[in-house]
């Protein structure tokens, strides 16, 4: 995988290719057949944000999709900087492998880079926008 801050890897701004592999060995991957649910809404927050590494999956809020994610893009990463339920119901609509990133780790990471205010404000941002655009 090659970590930039195209389709939603904007979560990665700031840091070294050192710092950003360091990040996804630090992460877990996991395999997904279709039709997979991998969050439901106002589930509580597991401190896990995700990146479809490959496939797809659907975005539902109030049970009507509002979206499609493809291979590079993150979901659930509010959960990186708050406690707040999930916001979306997520289920995969083709085999995918996903990456998972930790909480703690992220925090770790970016505490001691100078952008973490900076990011916790576009991924905060990035909700505010989404939910807009949902209604």
């Amino acid at each position: 995988m090659t970590a930039n801050t195209e389709n939603g890897l904007y979560i990665f701004e700031g840091l070294t290719q050192k710092e950003i592999a360091y990040f996804i060995m630090m992460s877990e991957s996991i395999q997904c057949n279709r039709g997979e649910a991998l969050m439901s809404e106002w589930d509580a927050s597991d401190n896990r944000a995700y990146l479809i590494e490959s496939g797809s999956v659907d975005v539902y809020r109030h049970g009507k999709k509002v979206s499609t994610l493809h291979s590079g893009d993150v979901f659930g990463e509010m959960a990186l900087i708050t406690n707040e339920p999930r916001s979306a119901k997520i289920i995969t609509n083709a085999p995918s492998e996903i990456l998972i990133f930790n909480k703690d780790e992220f925090i770790m990471l970016y505490k001691q880079s100078e952008f973490y205010e900076d990011i916790k404000k576009k991924i905060l941002a990035r909700v505010k926008e989404n939910f807009q655009n949902d209604m």
